[in-house]
């Protein structure tokens, strides 16, 4: 009698403590893989942006596109006149150029989708410390014919006064 009391009460309490514990071993997971993949986010640091989402023939507006943050997962959709809300992001330094000359602004990539446009992602777009970015423009194709559905990919340049002085810095005179 003494063992199946013993049996009742030890099975119910190991099956909740590996249940406590694999749900915290895949929280810690999931946090620890983010922080891994951004390690070099300043999450003290943010700046704001509005993304508007228009037509590439027409130039109208795009309403219910989905724009996703891909740094910080975060998705938002256009209003009818194509815009999202102001998103706060963190500054997400671009480290390849340290050793030339540090960037004092941080990068977000930016993926657009809806139904009947091909995709749309726009890397290395520009964000200010305690700024907001508006006027970030996001140009969708409608989806024709098969041939179009391929995805538009945009790639932002630094700042020229940036790029004027890294060009100062090696530039030999021969």
């Amino acid at each position: 009698m003494k063992k199946n009391k013993f049996i009742y009460i030890v099975i119910p309490l190991l099956i909740i403590n590996i249940s406590s514990l694999l749900f915290l071993f895949f929280q810690l997971g999931k946090t620890s893989s983010l922080k891994s993949v951004n390690n070099d986010i300043d999450y003290n640091s943010t700046g704001n942006v509005i993304i508007q989402v228009i037509d590439d023939f027409t130039n109208e507006p795009i309403e219910g596109a989905t724009v996703c943050i891909l740094e910080t997962r975060h998705y938002e959709m256009t209003n009818k006149y194509g815009s999202t809300n102001s998103i706060e992001v963190p500054i997400v330094k671009n480290k390849n150029f340290d050793l030339y000359l540090k960037r004092t602004w941080g990068e977000i990539t930016v993926l657009v989708y809806k139904n009947g446009y091909a995709d749309n992602i726009s890397f290395y777009n520009l964000i200010m410390p305690n700024t907001t970015r508006a006027g970030l423009i996001i140009r969708m194709k409608e989806i024709i014919n098969s041939e179009d559905n391929s995805p538009t990919i945009s790639l932002n340049k630094p700042t020229p006064e940036w790029t004027e002085t890294l060009i100062k810095l090696y530039k030999k005179r021969i």
